[in-house]
C-alpha cells in the first residue's frame, strides 16, 4: 500500500475565503500550514493550537477530524469566511 508510505495524510475539504473574490480549498497539513500562515495573527491561542494541530496531524498522533476543526476554529478566529460542506 503506497498511499500511506508517502506521508501525505489528507482531511475532508475546507474551503476558505483567502480574498474578496476567491476562495481556497485545502485538504492536506501542508495547506492547512499554508493558509494559517497567510491569513492567521500567530499571537491567537487558535492560531498556535491549531498550528501544533497541523504538525501532529502530519506526524499521524491527530485524527483528521481533530486537525480540520481546530484549523476551522483559528481561521473564523482570524475573521476568515470558511464555506462548509
Amino acid at each position: 500500500m503506497a498511499g500511506h508510505a508517502s506521508g501525505l495524510r489528507t482531511i475532508r475539504p475546507v474551503s476558505y475565503q483567502e480574498t474578496d473574490s476567491r476562495f481556497r480549498t485545502v485538504n492536506d497539513a501542508n495547506g492547512m500550514g499554508r493558509a494559517l500562515m497567510e491569513q492567521c495573527d500567530p499571537a491567537d491561542p487558535a492560531y498556535r493550537q491549531a498550528a501544533g494541530f497541523c504538525i501532529a496531524f502530519a506526524e499521524g498522533t491527530v485524527t483528521p477530524e481533530q486537525v480540520r476543526a481546530d484549523f476551522i476554529q483559528a481561521l473564523t478566529s482570524a475573521g476568515v469566511f470558511v464555506r462548509e460542506g
